[in-house]
């Protein structure tokens, strides 16, 4: 299997991660989290044909790039099914409380959890893992790359403060659906740096966690 090609950024006051995943002859893209700067993205993909707009979850810092980025591409926006009208919502993706209300177009594909994408040598699962958000999704490319957008940071699991969090859930989600991959698999979350699957699990990230196997 080729390897991929993952260049990151990090944008905005929350200091929110983007990736665009390229294939080693960096023809085409897929995009995760289109955030702030997103001039600083298009620079990043270059000529790459854009596949797929991969969203973790529909918060505002996910989010904010996603209208310059439709209008520049024909990708497909996939979201989980539960947050597809947080993208038309500036309450429910917070950014009424930024000061610059975010409203975007109905997603071309609704997602369920356990779906898998195909896209050239790429093979995409979707695991639900609702917590953070209801919706929140992370995203596993060819069983090597997660991206676990604020479900799983390194060494801290995302907030559940927020309306709708849910803190129980989040536990849940980690403990079985994240804790039961491969310990090599690299996490790629949407703020702070890259970590592993087996450094998390032998670091609990949440009291009382108890991963499976």
């Amino acid at each position: 299997m080729k390897p991929l090609h993952i260049y990151g950024y990090t944008s905005g006051k929350l200091q929110t991660n983007s990736y665009i995943i390229s294939d080693q002859d960096d023809t085409f893209c897929i995009v995760i989290d289109p955030g702030e700067s997103p001039h600083q993205m298009m620079e990043l993909i270059g000529n790459r044909k854009i596949e797929y707009i991969l969203l973790t979850h529909s918060h505002y810092d996910h989010i904010t790039g996603l209208n310059f980025l439709k209008k520049m591409t024909d990708a497909s926006v996939v979201v989980h099914g539960s947050e597809a009208e947080w993208l038309l919502n500036p309450t429910l993706n917070q950014s009424i409380k930024s000061n610059a209300d975010i409203v975007c177009k109905w997603p071309d594909i609704l997602l369920h959890g356990g779906e898998t994408i195909h896209c050239h040598s790429f093979s995409i699962k979707a695991i639900h893992t609702p917590g953070h958000t209801p919706g929140s999704v992370c995203y596993l490319f060819n069983d090597k790359y997660l991206f676990t957008g604020d479900t799983l940071l390194a060494g801290a699991a995302g907030p559940t403060n927020l309306p709708f969090g849910n803190r129980d859930l989040l536990k849940t989600s980690i403990n079985h659906k994240l804790f039961c991959l491969a310990d090599d698999i690299v996490i790629y979350p949407g703020h702070g740096g890259m970590s592993t699957i087996g450094f998390e699990k032998s670091h609990p990230v949440l009291p009382h966690i108890r991963h499976v196997i």
